[in-house]
């Protein structure tokens, strides 16, 4: 190699060497609190609150006393995960536990087929949760509460609730999204699955459960799209995730069938086989009423269910349900688009 060749070659390694970090996505994991990390958390959702990211787990923590014994939520500060990120910590260690008040209290037409919770937001001091319910069940509930900082409990009202039809029958679906929509002072919940070729549903809910929720058509979108979030300018986000033992259910079903090379063709990036790879990803659309979705990020999927979704900075947190499986691990992590 002439000394030409050597110094034009050092000048495009210089070059490409410089360019910011920022250009690629970042993507790390950030260790939980050993005492919340485990698989039988079963992670489902998430949101912020004064500078406080609330963890929700499916059942509370207590999976066997269903709705008539403890549940606990789980509240980190945005400086400790801050630190985490940025490299200052090599862990979360400091957490709350909230407890959530009077879901015993709850009828017995909500707790008959209670399955858990899929889904969070805050909206000042008003929690909102979504609950889903056995697949026999045409119907699955959001119900609401107010957060109390100071005693760190959240007191759900047992009286006011809302119910949501399913739309379509898809087995273990239900309204696993729920975010607040700023600019129309509503409350907005998807259904799980929009994979048919006209897309699927969801609901504007008014915050005070005094009116009908208000059925809104959801863009097609293949796999389950397992949370949203909002951002400040109105730009929708969500999780969109698929594991391969859905195959049956979402892919080749009583709506659909053999969505192999559709999906590849739309998702060029999926590669492998749709019955034995799973796939995640973050989606975005303009505003909640807009009409198709685009691809913003993958990310690893396997052994890894990701379920709750919350903005940060120049990306989001991104955390999974491990379902009590010895094959997923639970996992916290943040990534940049």
């Amino acid at each position: 190699m002439t000394r030409t060749h050597q110094f034009l070659l050092s000048l495009f390694t210089l070059f490409f060497s410089t360019l910011p970090i920022f250009a690629q996505n970042i993507f790390k994991k950030l260790p939980l609190p050993s005492e919340i990390s485990s698989v039988k958390e079963e992670f489902s959702g998430m949101a912020w609150s004064q500078k406080r990211l609330y963890l929700l787990p499916q059942y509370g923590g207590y999976k066997e006393t269903l709705m008539d014994g403890k549940f606990s939520i789980y509240s980190l500060h945005a400086d400790s995960i801050a630190r985490v990120i940025d490299g200052k910590d090599t862990s979360l260690t400091s957490y709350r536990i909230l407890a959530v008040k009077n879901l015993n209290k709850l009828p017995d037409s909500v707790k008959k087929y209670y399955q858990g919770f899929e889904a969070i937001t805050i909206v000042n001091n008003q929690v909102f949760l979504a609950i889903e319910t056995a697949d026999q069940y045409n119907y699955c509930f959001i119900l609401k509460g107010t957060l109390d900082v100071q005693q760190n409990e959240i007191i759900i009202d047992p009286i006011s609730f809302i119910a949501l039809k399913r739309y379509p029958y898809i087995f273990n679906a239900g309204f696993e999204s729920l975010t607040y929509l700023p600019a129309k002072k509503k409350l907005m919940a998807m259904f799980e699955f929009n994979g048919m070729a006209n897309g699927g549903i969801g609901f504007l809910i008014d915050t005070t459960f005094k009116n009908q929720p208000k059925k809104i058509k959801v863009p097609f979108l293949p796999f389950r799209i397992t949370d949203t979030q909002v951002n400040s300018r109105g730009r929708i986000y969500g999780l969109n995730y698929y594991w391969e033992g859905d195959y049956e259910t979402y892919l080749n079903n009583i709506l659909l069938r053999n969505q192999e090379n559709g999906i590849k063709k739309l998702i060029p990036d999926f590669g492998g086989n749709l019955k034995t790879n799973s796939y995640a990803r973050i989606v975005t659309k303009k505003r909640w009423n807009s009409k198709k979705w685009e691809h913003v990020v993958s990310f690893d999927g396997k052994y890894l269910n990701w379920e709750g979704l919350a903005l940060f900075r120049n990306g989001a947190l991104i955390i999974t349900d491990a379902n009590r499986s010895n094959k997923l691990y639970t996992t916290l992590a943040y990534i940049t688009f």
